[in-house]
C-alpha cells in the first residue's frame, strides 16, 4: 500500500508538471503575439548581460524609440533625493537582431556625461524626470522644472543638450501660471511630424496642456498657447476635477486628438486638435467619478490609471493603472471615446491573469497584441503580459512571462530583474517586446514577439 501510495503522487506530479509545461508554449508552439525570453541587460545579475560599469537604468521612468529604430533612449528621474541614484539618460544601440547594447548616458550619474547650461553643469537636471520623446533629431525630457532639450550624432547618441522653461535656459522662461516645481511628473507627448509637442502638467489642484511649437533644425520650442483647468492664463476648459493629478498625455496617428489620462479621479479628456495650427479644443471626457459631467464608464476600471497607447488604427484606447487594462474605443473620425470593457480585479471587469498592478501599457503596430508590465503587491514580483486583441478591440488574456509567479507565468529564468516593474516598449518591427526592471537592479529584459 505505501509502495502503490508512492506510485500514486509521483505520477500525479508527474502529470502535474506535464500540465505546467504545456502551458509554457515553446517558441514552435506559440501563438502570434506570444513572447519568448531572449536575453537580459543589468549588473551583477547572474544570467544577465552586463551592462558595464555605469548602470543608468536605477530608477528608470520612461523609455523611447528613435524614428529610425535603431536607438533605444531611457530616462531616470532619480530615488527621490536620498542620493543613492542619480538622474539621467541612457542611449541604447538596437542591432539588427534587436540586442541593445549601452553607448552612452548624460546627467548626474557618476560615470555619464555632465548635463549642461551655458557651459555650467548641472547635475540634477533630469531630477524627477517622467517621460520621453522623440522627434527627428532630437530627444526631449520633461521634469517639474523644465523641458530638457537634446541632440543628437547620426548614429543617435546624445551630443548636446539644451532646455525651454527653466530660469537657467535662454528659451522660453516660463509657461503661463507654472512655476518650476508647482507639479510633478509632467506628460510629454510630440506629434508623428515632430512638429509640435504637448505638455501635461498638473499638481495642486490644476493642470493644462502647453502646446510648443518645435523649430525641425534647432530644436528649440517655442510656447504656442495652452488649455487646461484652473491654470492661470490657459484657456479655460469649462470644467473641473478631471485635470489636476499626474498621469500620461497621448496623440492619435492621425494628429486629430489628444487625450489626457489623469490618475485622480480616473478620467480621460479628449481634445481636438487643429491640423494646421497644432491648438487645441475640449471635446469631452470619460471619468469614474462623473466630476465635471464627465461620462461615467460601467466598471471601476479607471481608478488610479496613470499611462495610455492608441492603436496606429486609431480605432482603440488603452490606459492602464492598479486596476488592470481599460479599452476605450474611438471613433476614427471625431476622435470621440468612449467606455468598451476592461481587464482587471475590480467590481465589473473581466478577471483574468495575474492580480496584479499594471505600470504601463503598449499596442503593438499591427494591432493585435497589448502588452502590459504589471508587478506584485510588495514586488515580490514582476511579468509582462499578453492581451490579445480582437478585430473589435476586446482584449482576451493570452499569457504572461517574467519572475517570482511560475504558477501564472512562464519564468525567465532571472531574479529581481523584473519585480519593480517599468516602461514596456513594442517597436514597430512587431518581432521584439522589452521590458524595464526599474530598481533596486535597473535592467531590460528582450523578448522575441511570435509573428506567426
Amino acid at each position: 500500500m505505501l509502495a502503490l501510495g508512492r506510485t500514486r503522487r509521483w505520477a500525479a506530479g508527474i502529470a502535474a508538471a506535464l500540465a505546467l509545461i504545456v502551458a509554457f508554449p515553446t517558441s514552435a508552439q506559440a501563438a502570434v503575439g506570444d513572447l519568448v525570453f531572449v536575453r537580459t541587460i543589468s549588473q551583477n545579475v547572474p544570467g544577465a548581460v552586463d551592462i558595464g560599469p555605469v548602470n543608468p537604468l536605477d530608477w528608470a521612468s520612461a523609455a523611447a524609440l528613435s524614428g529610425n529604430g535603431i536607438t533605444v533612449y531611457v530616462v531616470a528621474g532619480g530615488d527621490g533625493g536620498s542620493g543613492t541614484a542619480q538622474p539621467a539618460i541612457s542611449t541604447f544601440r538596437r542591432a539588427g537582431n534587436d540586442t541593445l547594447s549601452l553607448t552612452g548616458c548624460m546627467g548626474g550619474l557618476p560615470g555619464c556625461r555632465p548635463t549642461k547650461v551655458n557651459d555650467e553643469e548641472i547635475p540634477s537636471r533630469l531630477y524627477a524626470a517622467s517621460s520621453v520623446v522623440t522627434a527627428g533629431v532630437h530627444v526631449y525630457v520633461p521634469t517639474p522644472a523644465a523641458v530638457v532639450g537634446f541632440s543628437t550624432a547620426a548614429n543617435g547618441d546624445l551630443v548636446t543638450d539644451f532646455c525651454v522653461w527653466d530660469p537657467s535656459c535662454g528659451s522660453v522662461a516660463a509657461l503661463p501660471g507654472l512655476a518650476p516645481w508647482a507639479t510633478s511628473q509632467n506628460a510629454l507627448t510630440a506629434t508623428a511630424d515632430g512638429r509640435d509637442l504637448y505638455l501635461y502638467a498638473a499638481g495642486g489642484g490644476k493642470g493644462a496642456v502647453y502646446h510648443l511649437r518645435r523649430d525641425g533644425v534647432t530644436g528649440r520650442l517655442a510656447y504656442s498657447g495652452c488649455i487646461g483647468e484652473a491654470m492661470p492664463g490657459c484657456t479655460p476648459i469649462g470644467r473641473t476635477g478631471v485635470m489636476t493629478s499626474s498621469g500620461d498625455v497621448v496623440v492619435s496617428a492621425d494628429g486629430r486628438s489628444l487625450y489626457v489620462v489623469a490618475q485622480r479621479p480616473g478620467s480621460v479628456t479628449h481634445f481636438r486638435r487643429d491640423l494646421t495650427t497644432g491648438s487645441l479644443t475640449e471635446a469631452g471626457c470619460v471619468g469614474e467619478s462623473g466630476a465635471g459631467g464627465c461620462t461615467i464608464p460601467a466598471t471601476d476600471g479607471l481608478l488610479g490609471i496613470t499611462q495610455g497607447a492608441i492603436t496606429q488604427a486609431g480605432d482603440s484606447l488603452y490606459v492602464s493603472g492598479p486596476s488592470g487594462v481599460t479599452h476605450l474605443h474611438r471613433d476614427t473620425t471625431t476622435g470621440d471615446i468612449a467606455y468598451w470593457g476592461c481587464i482587471g480585479y475590480v467590481a465589473g471587469c473581466h478577471a483574468t491573469g495575474p492580480q496584479g498592478q499594471y505600470v504601463d501599457v503598449a499596442v503593438t503596430a499591427d494591432g493585435t497584441s497589448v502588452y502590459g508590465s504589471i508587478q506584485g503587491q510588495a514586488f515580490a514580483w514582476g511579468a509582462v503580459t499578453h492581451l490579445r486583441r480582437s478585430g473589435n478591440g476586446d482584449l482576451a488574456y493570452a499569457g504572461c512571462i517574467g519572475e517570482g509567479l511560475p504558477q501564472w507565468c512562464r519564468p525567465i529564468g532571472l531574479t529581481g530583474v523584473m519585480n519593480h516593474a517599468g516602461p514596456v516598449l513594442a517597436p514597430t518591427s512587431s518581432r521584439v517586446v522589452y521590458s524595464l526592471g526599474v530598481h533596486a537592479r535597473g535592467a531590460i529584459s528582450q523578448f522575441t514577439r511570435m509573428t506567426s
